[in-house]
């Protein structure tokens, strides 16, 4: 299915969960990011059941250190 991310389209496979599409871009160190699809924040604890669909928006924010 196709998605785009970060105003990208990319292919995943189907029942794609959140926690597995941000592991496959990121890795295991996911301290300090927010996962957004289709502009609403998805919480952490809800990363590894929510299942994205064809079409989705995707939006992965990294925090920063600065002032």
């Amino acid at each position: 299915m196709e998605v785009k991310f970060n105003n990208q389209s990319i292919e995943l496979a189907e029942n794609t969960s959140v926690l597995a599409f941000v592991v496959s871009q990121i890795g295991d160190k996911q301290n300090g990011i927010a996962v957004a699809v289709n502009e609403a924040i998805v919480p952490k604890s809800l990363w590894g059941e929510t299942t994205l669909q064809a079409n989705d928006n995707l939006l992965i924010i990294k925090a920063t250190q600065g002032g």
